[in-house]
């Protein structure tokens, strides 16, 4: 018997240009975990073609286990927190520039 999962994501209103950081923390943690993951593993890839240090660094600095995921998961969360009026991207990038420096070579 095959276990089905369930989980939420909210595609249509993360791509919006007037969604903020105030509409995410209203989803559900869930909900804001799977988004933040799938934004630094999409950060991670493309800096790993254009930047490579910068993507072993954000590697590193997210996918070392899953605990530290979690941790990081919850310092983004008080980046988008701190800043909700910005969309939940922008702070993702500048949190993750914090972390390992710029994209740009």
């Amino acid at each position: 018997m095959a276990l089905l999962v369930v989980t939420t994501i909210y595609p249509q209103k993360s791509a919006t240009e007037t969604f903020t950081g105030t509409e995410f923390l209203s989803w559900d943690i869930e909900g804001q975990n799977n988004y933040i993951g799938i934004a630094v593993t999409m950060a991670s890839l493309i800096a790993t073609r254009t930047n490579p240090a910068m993507g072993q660094c954000l590697d590193d600095w997210y996918a070392a286990s899953e605990a530290v995921a979690a941790e990081r998961d919850a310092e983004i969360r008080a980046a988008i927190a701190r800043n909700a009026e910005y969309h939940p991207s922008a702070v993702i990038v500048l949190v993750l520039e914090g972390a390992c420096g710029p994209f740009a070579p």
